[in-house]
């Protein structure tokens, strides 16, 4: 027991604080927004007002007083509900791996390896959670990419659901990446915080494609990402601006409304590096001081910084209003580590690390996706 009290010890004071500000630190959306997560008490669900409307009960009186004023019942808000997710990562220590190396110096140097190997398996399940494919379930966490592929919907070449922001008119040439993957933020035609948005344009975000060179993308080269636009295609100039650049304006206007606009654009490298060949050299600002400092390389495009984030699919890039963006966690489980116990037929001792919340989005309208841009140079 004194072994165990002591490595529990060890872990909440010594690595514990430490393996959860890396894990804060691991990339841009973690930074802005895991850090500063809602903590709340539990509940069957998580419950997030949105608003999708304006009241109606307003306008200018007469000059005289004689106008009657709108008292009409107005709709203007509702709720979606989220399912918590549940995290958690095993740490094991073998009793003959401790007795071989006995002395509190050598067992410290055993627990701070376990424990860094656990920040690392514990940041990249955050990572590719953010960017799964193929949508969170009950267990996982909310993806951002709705983009999926052909085999993940109904979907046709001619479709231009609400979310598109591409005008294919009647040219059923054009393909783009189909959007309605449920329980994804960025994507339309699908069900998100169990509010369904085949009729509910509002809570559509909006995704488009980076433009190739021969204009048009067959069903087969969406799915399997065969022509996408190069480097030299983002970077290729009309009227002195980039193609890709003139894409990346697109994207952003069409998550904007007024003074509200994207925040955060999270992309690959090879979009990154695209991008900042585009610049001319004295436009190259850099982005957010606070994701600049925690060892983001950052860029500025309009009011938003551009990072990079290794588990962002290939060629896709994310224009994100953060403003809408949040975590909601359990404050009992934000990271919670268990007491070191011993493991019942086996000769390990083990503590695990949980974290229970969710990533949830009350206005997908203010979020936007481009796909098939550089996956290379």
């Amino acid at each position: 027991m004194a072994l165990t009290n002591t490595v529990s010890a060890l872990s909440r004071e010594k690595f514990l604080p430490v393996l959860v500000d890396n894990i804060f630190n691991s990339n841009a959306l973690c930074l802005k927004l895991l850090k500063n997560a809602d903590r709340l008490d539990g509940g069957a669900a998580i419950n997030v007002p949105i608003e999708y409307a304006q009241n109606g009960n307003s306008g200018w009186l007469a000059s005289d007083g004689s106008t009657a004023t709108a008292q009409a019942r107005t709709d203007i808000a509702q709720k979606s509900v989220w399912n918590w997710a549940t995290a958690y990562n095993s740490v094991n220590i073998s009793q003959n791996e401790v007795h071989i190396n006995m002395g509190s110096n050598q067992v410290l140097s055993i627990l701070k390896a376990k424990m860094k190997n656990a920040e690392k398996t514990i940041k990249d399940l955050f990572g590719t959670g953010l960017f799964a494919a193929t949508g969170a379930t009950d267990a996982g966490l909310t993806s951002l990419n709705g983009a999926g592929t052909l085999a993940s919907g109904d979907y046709t070449g001619e479709d231009n659901g609400g979310g598109i922001i591409e005008d294919l008119g009647a040219d059923t040439s054009v393909w783009h990446a189909p959007g309605n993957v449920d329980n994804c933020i960025v994507g339309y035609n699908r069900t998100l915080g169990q509010i369904n948005s085949d009729s509910l344009t509002w809570w559509d975000s909006q995704i488009g494609s980076f433009p190739i060179s021969s204009g048009t993308r067959t069903a087969a080269e969406m799915v399997d990402a065969t022509d996408v636009q190069t480097f030299s295609e983002f970077t290729s100039t009309t009227n002195g601006v980039a193609d890709g650049v003139k894409a990346m304006t697109r994207a952003y206007s069409a998550a904007t409304i007024d003074n509200d606009q994207p925040d955060l654009i999270v992309t690959t490298q090879p979009i990154f590096d695209a991008y900042e060949s585009s610049l001319q050299a004295n436009k190259r600002f850099q982005g957010d001081a606070t994701l600049a400092d925690a060892g983001f390389q950052t860029l500025r495009f309009k009011g938003a910084t551009i990072v990079v984030d290794s588990h962002c699919p290939a060629g896709q890039m994310y224009f994100l209003n953060t403003k809408y963006l949040s975590f909601k966690v359990h404050s009992k489980r934000f990271f919670a580590m268990e007491d070191w116990r011993a493991l019942e037929a086996s000769d390990v001792i083990q503590s695990r690390i949980f974290f229970m919340g969710q990533l949830v989005c009350s206005s997908p309208r203010m979020q936007a996706l481009m796909v098939d841009g550089p996956a290379g140079y």
